[in-house]
């Protein structure tokens, strides 16, 4: 009799556990080659997997894509950026930001490195307020000092799935 209700206890739990949703993580890693500077007199290489800043003396601006196919992602994604900081004057400033389908900007995240902070730096970036339409996106657009460099960004959506 016992063992009776052990086996319909956990055939009762197992059941219960199936039918609860679960939530589905999508990772998504970039190279940094898939960036590209946002104004075409920026002078750029992407070398060895990476995007590098090649201009003699000035920051430049590089816009990075993210593909987005969890519209409905309710709990919001995160992202974090590898770079190389090679300036001792100026800091890399990355901004993570949601777009509408019609070019409406939904919130901007950012991080930073500080003037200080030289070599290689994860950036991190909680979630932004996202829409749910269909062609709503996300991108970063990134200020990088002379020979700075952009290694690989990863974003991560959660999405509860059912």
């Amino acid at each position: 009799m016992v063992r009776i209700r052990k086996v319909v206890g956990l055939l009762g739990l197992a059941v219960l556990c199936a039918s609860l949703p679960s939530f589905a993580t999508d990772i998504k890693d970039y190279a940094g080659v898939n960036c590209a500077a946002a104004h075409s007199n920026n002078t750029y290489s992407l070398l060895n997997n990476y995007f590098l800043n090649t201009t003699n003396a000035s920051a430049i601006r590089a816009i990075c894509p993210v593909v987005r196919d969890r519209v409905s992602a309710s709990n919001g994604p995160t992202a974090t950026m590898r770079v190389h900081d090679a300036s001792s004057t100026e800091g890399i400033l990355c901004n993570w930001i949601s777009m509408s389908g019609d070019g409406t900007s939904l919130s901007v995240m950012f991080d930073d490195t500080t003037a200080a902070q030289t070599g290689d730096v994860t950036l991190s970036f909680s979630a932004p307020t996202s829409g749910t339409a269909a062609r709503d996106h996300y991108f970063f657009s990134c200020f990088l000092p002379q020979n700075s460099r952009i290694y690989s960004y990863r974003v991560v959506e959660n999405d509860q799935t059912d």
